[in-house]
């Protein structure tokens, strides 16, 4: 239903999401969708119906994201605090508040809430006393507030919604670049969410958006650090994110076929549909080397950093071709980014200390391949260079 490109029969305005049994199952948004649901008269063979609640005064409504579910426990709300409640001596919430606020918050407390519930929303609406409180980041504010940057076109401003953490100018520049070239985001006015969720592992989520009415967009989203952050943007839903491992792998096998046709047309294909997925970008660059062409694989490889700041892969490509045309403070700086990420990853440090003892700094560089060598005795590499640069 989220590719679904018909309107919602009651507005004609918001992209419909599901049917609408009590209405002879005619396509419906989830905004008007709510408006019907909250009077607690839907059938219930419909999967949107209200459910009732033993432990709640309110019942539960299934929601596609938790923008849905606010809004439609707000709205459901705004109707039950003026209808009469057995539990209340027959009178209305708002009566009842009016009569003994201390009571009615000592009855609300008698019941057991879901973390999402809008309380705050519903003491306001009660007039009863309460402690202000921030309301908590989910992905989809997180999305919101990267599309909102996308809207206004303050495209510096939305690196910092990203995962991409790295204080390096050159890949700030890049990301702000690639994004602010991206046709889609140039012309985003409006946008509307139409399903989020998380996954198991409480470490990843996707939101799906319609922007402008025109066009599904998802956006990956990771909380791996502890915040949520954007991984990724989807131009066309959520089913590009399950094709994609399949597409790395054709990349893959077509260059290392020495395809290199075959894997330019699948990159350039691609692209509009990942427009800053870090890995298509490798892979031109892997195909630029293929080509022979050293400089552009080098600007790619930037661009694959820029889009994912800890990339190992692309970082260690990139410092194998700084090492390969002698460019060692760039291959130094580089190689400490990855060994700070992967400290115990041998070739890494190896090469590191290669930079080092290039670059005059032989003492610094013995003391790398000491290292490795307490930790891989046998790690040739070491052992050569140490043969090399006795001491």
């Amino acid at each position: 239903m989220l590719l679904n490109r018909e309107r919602c029969f009651k507005c004609r305005a918001e992209r419909s999401v599901r049917k609408c049994p009590r209405n002879r199952d005619k396509l419906i948004g989830w905004k008007c969708c709510l408006e019907l649901r909250v009077d607690l008269r839907c059938p219930s063979e419909c999967p949107y119906s209200a459910v009732k609640d033993e432990n709640s005064p309110f019942p539960a409504f299934r929601a596609d994201s938790n923008t849905e579910f606010t809004r439609t426990a707000k709205r459901h709300i705004d109707l039950w605090i003026y209808q009469p409640q057995e539990g209340l001596d027959g009178l209305s919430p708002a009566d009842y508040a009016a009569k003994d606020s201390a009571g009615m918050l000592a009855w609300l407390g008698r019941f057991q809430f879901p973390a999402n519930f809008p309380m705050t929303y519903l003491l306001q609406k009660l007039q009863l006393a309460h402690d202000e409180y921030e309301e908590p980041e989910t992905p989809e504010t997180v999305a919101f507030g990267f599309f909102d940057a996308v809207i206004t076109q303050d495209w510096q401003k939305l690196r910092a919604f990203t995962i991409n953490d790295r204080e390096d100018r050159d890949l700030a520049e890049r990301y702000t670049r690639l994004v602010s070239e991206i046709p889609e985001l140039k012309k985003v006015n409006r946008y509307e969410i139409l399903h989020a969720g998380a996954a198991d592992d409480g470490v990843s989520a996707m939101v799906v958006l319609d922007l402008g009415g025109k066009l599904i967009w998802a956006v990956l989203l990771t909380s791996a650090e502890g915040r949520w952050k954007v991984r990724q943007n989807l131009n066309g839903g959520p089913h590009l994110y399950y094709g994609q491992n399949k597409l790395f792998h054709k990349l893959a096998e077509h260059l290392a076929q020495g395809e290199a046709e075959a894997a330019w047309d699948l990159i350039r294909k691609n692209l509009p549909l990942y427009p800053d997925c870090a890995d298509l970008y490798y892979y031109r660059a892997l195909y630029w080397q293929l080509a022979r062409q050293f400089d552009k694989a080098k600007e790619d490889l930037r661009n694959s950093l820029a889009l994912d700041n800890h990339f190992f892969a692309a970082g260690f490509a990139l410092s194998a071709l700084y090492l390969n045309d002698r460019e060692l403070e760039q291959a130094k700086e580089l190689l400490s980014w990855l060994a700070a990420d992967r400290p115990d990853d041998l070739s890494v440090r190896n090469n590191l200390a290669a930079c080092e003892a290039g670059l005059g700094n032989i003492s610094a560089a013995q003391a790398i391949w000491r290292e490795l060598l307490k930790i891989a005795p046998n790690y040739e590499p070491a052992l050569k260079n140490l043969e090399r640069y006795p001491g």
